[in-house]
């Protein structure tokens, strides 16, 4: 949902709602209000599901800071090498260069859906970074984000469904290329010409079974808190399926053809408009 910031202004409303049949709807309005109320239910589930997974991962990805494993320095000298191998005699693009931010991945009734392969697949070249969560990986892609914006080229960020702070790809339209965080649940398999990056090459072993085995038993959890997750958002879809059911046969479609016409011609004026003042 999207709230109009500068109503008639800028932006206009467009309600649906002139076009359904609210004595049909008022008829079962009953069964409307309880199949909210579930749906309000099964979500706030789904979301809670999903906040514990993300509290996991964080476990899975303190081992190797917390036991000393990883080693900043060897990190640092990573970056700093494909970033000179990315960017080195590239001339500027931009003098005020944007950052498009996105997302490749969701987390839908039917799982973990990625379009990533439709996004960067036909590019001419792919840095792909491998390695365990907890090894940087989303730092480096960051940082080969802010050296292209710092020379002058636009970039498409896609970000993490789960925590949307963390952009897992970065796409640089203007050197073809793309830098793409092999990660559960969108891995991704290199092509001819791709080149791997791997972080665990600034880990060093860790010896004790222990700990190794707190972090596999919280990767473990993890993975069962975004089953769970997926299962309740699969169930919310089925009752909104049950409650779209009221609506379908008190909706007016010819009347909301006519309204989709009439905006679209809208749009395109509005379009002539503005490539008329840039013309």
């Amino acid at each position: 949902m999207v709230d109009p910031k500068n109503p008639g202004a800028v932006d206009e409303i467009v309600h649906l709602g002139d076009h359904w049949n609210e004595e049909g709807l008022r008829a079962h309005k009953k069964e409307i209000l309880a199949l909210n109320q579930e749906i309000g239910r099964l979500f706030k589930r789904a979301y809670s599901y999903l906040a514990a997974a993300h509290l996991f991962l964080e476990e899975v990805r303190s081992y190797y800071r917390e036991t000393g494993a990883f080693n900043v320095g060897a990190f640092d000298k990573l970056s700093l090498d494909l970033t000179h191998e990315i960017f080195a005699g590239r001339e500027r693009q931009t003098e005020n260069p944007r950052a498009r931010h996105l997302f490749a991945t969701a987390i839908t009734p039917d799982g973990t859906v990625s379009y990533l392969d439709t996004i960067v697949g036909h590019l001419k070249k792919r840095y792909i970074i491998n390695g365990d969560d907890g090894t940087g990986k989303t730092t480096l892609v960051r940082r080969i984000m802010d050296a292209a914006l710092m020379r002058g080229f636009d970039v498409e960020a896609y970000h993490c469904a789960l925590d949307p702070s963390r952009i897992e790809h970065l796409v640089i339209p203007g050197l073809n290329l793309a830098v793409v965080n092999s990660v559960e649940p969108h891995y991704y398999k290199p092509q001819d010409g791709d080149v791997v990056v791997d972080t665990m090459t600034c880990v060093r072993p860790v010896a004790s079974e222990a700990l190794q085995a707190e972090r596999d038993t919280a990767r473990e959890l993890y993975r069962r808190c975004v089953e769970e997750a997926v299962e309740f958002i699969y169930r919310t879809k089925k009752v909104h399926d049950e409650a779209e059911a009221y609506y379908i046969p008190n909706m007016n479609f010819q009347d909301i053809e006519a309204r989709r016409q009439k905006v679209l011609a809208r749009i395109l004026e509005l379009a002539q408009e503005v490539n008329g003042q840039h013309g």
